[in-house]
């Protein structure tokens, strides 16, 4: 009697957990609102449990949602362990809030990383460039540049993405360029880690200001759910959440028996 007790009591809490987790984006890779810090890692608000760790000491700040990551250009960023769900073969789209305080990378560089996976094979990198002012976006071994401009020292939405060789590109919400003939995404060949704040290059390649709300999908999001990521921060509750609740759900039951 007591164990089909147990039974129900179960079923009454697993079901609704489950169908969140269902409901939950399984496309989505990674996820960091900065919101959530565990001493010197970041939390992935992803199902996959990417956590990042923090190289240097980025300060915690005020961010577009929440709290975003200071980043001082030289000796700061955030670096994630490769995992297989962190590759991409057909598809990636990339997104991110950031306050640039420049375009370009230390000492002139060209390039200023916002975020990457490998360098060669290279997965996705994705930063500020000049003279163009907005957004370069390399792939497969190819890249591309924005049209748009990108303002600093103030907050700009922006998102890059490669759909079966086409590179997109939008800024504010706003399509800043598409660019088709691209190179083929790597796969499981680049086993690199993930970079915030940085890229394979290194300390060129260091990003000066602020970043907030990194997203990697490993498919190409419709322009309607950019939007609509674009206006919405991170909410407890969602992705892995259910999964914590769940697991602590089953600890009460338990030590209760």
């Amino acid at each position: 009697m007591r164990s089909i007790f147990v039974v129900l009591i179960l079923t009454l809490f697993i079901a609704p957990f489950a169908n969140a987790e269902v409901s939950a984006d399984g496309s989505l890779i990674l996820y960091f609102s900065f919101d959530e810090l565990d001493g010197d890692m970041t939390i992935d608000h992803s199902l996959y449990g990417n956590d990042g760790n923090i190289i240097g000491a980025p300060e915690l700040v005020d961010g577009k949602f929440g709290n975003a990551l200071k980043f001082n250009g030289e000796s700061d960023w955030i670096e994630v362990p490769h995992d297989d769900i962190l590759t991409v073969t057909e598809s990636v789209t990339v997104m991110a809030w950031i306050n640039a305080e420049r375009h370009m990378g230390p000492n002139n560089q060209r390039w200023q990383g916002i975020l990457a996976k490998g360098n060669n094979p290279r997965s996705y990198s994705f930063y500020t460039e000049s003279p163009s002012e907005c957004l370069h976006l390399s792939a497969g071994g190819s890249g591309s540049v924005c049209t748009g401009k990108i303002a600093l020292n103030e907050w700009q939405h922006v998102v890059g993405q490669v759909d079966s060789g086409i590179h997109r590109y939008w800024l504010n919400g706003e399509p800043v360029g598409e660019f088709g003939d691209k190179n083929a995404l790597p796969g499981a060949a680049d086993t690199s880690v993930v970079y915030v704040g940085t890229t394979g290059e290194g300390a060129n390649r260091r990003f000066l200001g602020l970043i907030d709300e990194v997203r990697i999908w490993n498919r190409a999001l419709s322009e309607d759910e950019i939007l609509a990521e674009m206006e919405t921060g991170y909410q407890p509750g969602t992705a892995v959440d259910p999964r914590q609740k769940l697991s602590t759900t089953w600890g009460t039951i338990k030590s209760s028996k």
